[in-house]
């Protein structure tokens, strides 16, 4: 098969969400003259936006405040100078639709191919697969639909995947729940029946969001493990203090038991003297990666099975308008919280029908429903994942799993860890399955960083044959 060979040096980049666009343009910022060619590769004709901000739905808003959502790491004032533009009333303490949040990724984009014209070209078309080659360049990308691609240089920049079906749903129903992601089959639902929305993170909300925009008598019952929804951000949140490691966390031992006393026993004191938990976890977020790094296989593992559920309700807080629209539906009784496990679920009369094993009961509940909403949030174990790409690089043995499977193990300047346990140059990724490496991975203010540093060393790192680099024992 012929394959499209760009003269100057590529890059190209499989996916062209917010990732994939923030390492275009930082790539660009960081050398616009060494000579570039870069292919933003995108399936879906949606560019910039990905999936979070593609949503027509100004009730779905950002659920971090303006002034902490510049996409450039070192101009923190420009996501907030572009809403001003937009609505004086705006200010960085606004909680924006990402609808708008959207548009401004499109217009950092389009400024960036004006302002350097012809360098990054954008193809839509899905990347099935990414193979070495000892043609022309070292790289070679297997399109579908369309010519194969030659690069000197790769970064898969895929954004979230599907939730896996939880547990207590059988593969054979598989086929009557609804992606909490899928605004399209979501609309269609029979308007009058009650709807399940297995999960209450910020995935859950939406979609119960858009249920009840669509029909505001709607039922809706919302099922977890825990019952656990996220907190909300003050109506008046204040900028994070600049400080050094907590004093709190140091001489501590390295464990998950440690560090949640010692959190606990913070938060307490900053509530006594007056002050907020939230700036505790504001404060600690700078380090949350070093924590995480320093944390063995065996307490990482703790955290996820233990502590997680609770760290993201603080961590991951709703926009207060956000959390008043929700706990108001509770309190009206038309959204129901279960907590509890799903047991079974099967076809009833032109619905279905739910069992749920509540928390703190013996026994198991029945609800019957007309439709079931997976919304218990992104599944990032590449083994269970259907994408061709993931699944050609982990057979071929390019790409490696974490222990703990929520994300791909990267060396320092994020190129992947082959199945051997060595560095691919020039084969790179970015995007939440970072989380392996960083814990803070899902968010701007961490991905713009990511962003940065990923295209200052595609712009500096020279463009060479492969090469497999052997990663020191105590980075394995």
């Amino acid at each position: 098969m012929t394959a499209f060979t760009s003269p100057a040096c590529c890059i190209a980049i499989v996916g062209a969400g917010f990732s994939g666009t923030l390492t275009a343009i930082n790539t660009l910022r960081a050398n616009p003259a060494m000579g570039l060619r870069i292919l933003l590769i995108e399936k879906t004709s949606q560019i910039s936006r990905g999936l979070a901000y593609r949503y027509d739905d100004d009730n779905l808003l950002l659920n971090v405040p303006a002034g902490n959502m510049s996409a450039i790491a070192d101009e923190p004032n420009d996501f907030v100078a572009f809403c001003e533009e937009l609505d004086p009333a705006f200010n960085a303490k606004s909680f924006i639709s990402r609808r708008l949040y959207g548009e401004y990724l499109e217009q950092k984009l389009k400024d960036a191919m004006d302002q350097y014209p012809g360098v990054i070209s954008i193809v839509n078309a899905q990347v099935n697969a990414v193979h070495l080659s000892t043609d022309c360049k070292p790289y070679r990308l297997q399109l579908e639909n369309a010519e194969d691609v030659m690069a000197d240089k790769v970064v898969l920049a895929l954004g979230h995947f599907s939730p896996k079906l939880p547990a207590g749903i059988p593969v054979a129903m598989s086929s009557q729940v609804v992606s909490a992601l899928d605004f399209a089959a979501i609309d269609v639902l029979d308007r009058d029946a009650p709807v399940a929305v297995l999960g209450m993170g910020h995935t859950a909300i939406d979609a119960v969001f858009r249920l009840t925009s669509c029909n505001p008598g709607r039922k809706v019952y919302m099922i977890s493990r825990r019952g656990l929804l996220p907190f909300g951000h003050r109506f008046n949140p204040q900028p994070p203090r600049t400080s050094g490691f907590p004093s709190w966390l140091a001489s501590l031992p390295m464990t998950i038991r440690a560090y949640t006393r010692a959190a606990r026993k913070e938060a307490k004191a900053r509530e006594a003297d007056g002050g907020d938990w939230r700036d505790m976890f504001n404060e600690l977020r700078p380090h949350t990666a070093t924590l995480w790094k320093n944390l063995s296989d065996t307490e990482r593992g703790k955290f996820l099975q233990r502590v997680v559920p609770y760290w993201d309700i603080h961590r991951h807080r709703l926009a207060p308008a956000s959390e008043r629209r929700i706990k108001q539906l509770i309190e009206s009784g038309q959204v129901v919280q279960l907590a509890g496990r799903v047991r079974g679920v099967e076809k009833f009369c032109s619905g279905l029908r739910i069992d749920v094993a509540l928390r703190g009961h013996q026994g198991v509940s029945s609800i019957e429903v007309g439709a079931l909403i997976n919304g218990t949030g992104p599944s990032y174990d590449i083994a269970a994942v259907d994408q061709p790409i993931l699944n050609q690089l982990l057979r071929d043995g390019l790409i490696k799993q974490d222990r703990q499977k929520i994300g791909l193990e990267v060396d320092e300047h994020y190129q992947l860890i082959t199945a051997g346990s060595n560095s691919l140059r020039g084969l790179h990724y970015i995007g939440p399955m970072l989380k392996a490496k960083y814990w803070e991975a899902i968010a701007v203010p961490e991905l713009r960083i990511h962003a940065q540093q990923l295209g200052q060393g595609l712009a500096s790192q020279p463009f060479t044959r492969i090469c497999v680099v052997t990663q020191p024992a105590s980075d394995r």
